[in-house]
């Protein structure tokens, strides 16, 4: 059950971002759900995405937990930490301007469609992949 609550938590709080994050910058809630309403398209799947992420990392958690391996649990969460910094590292791009790299922006702007599709597609890589290491891990616990 947690998983799920993660996942969707998590979904609901990368949407909240944009949008706290677009109202901050266009000065307008009503722009924030302009700009959403066009990009829905890519916003809806990062978010389901991110979420289903969040929740199979927070699944293979604890089934690494649950093993009482030590030796296993610092081998796996280290590479689960990885692939979840691989798979969110995308995001980072959402901040930039917050951050004073507004120099990329324009960059962001240019290549937007084409960087929120290589951001879905890093998303499906990562849910493969923690994916996988579910699977793994359940196997060795086996």
């Amino acid at each position: 059950m947690k998983p799920l609550i993660f996942g969707l938590l998590s979904s609901i709080a990368i949407l909240s971002v944009f949008f706290l994050t677009m109202s901050l910058l266009t000065g307008s809630l009503e722009a924030s759900f302009e700009q959403f309403n066009a990009l829905k398209y890519y916003m809806i799947p990062l978010s389901i995405g991110f979420g289903i992420q969040v929740g199979l990392y927070t699944n293979l958690h604890q089934i690494i937990k649950k093993s009482g391996s030590s030796h296993l649990m610092t081998a796996n969460t280290a590479t689960s930490t990885i692939a979840m910094i691989a798979c969110c590292a995308h995001h980072a791009t959402d901040f930039l301007p917050l951050i004073g790299l507004t120099f990329l922006t324009y960059f962001l702007v240019q290549y937007q469609t084409y960087l929120l599709i290589f951001a879905i597609l890093s998303n499906l890589a990562g849910i493969i992949y923690l994916l996988r290491e579910t699977r793994h891990m359940l196997k060795s616990k086996n």
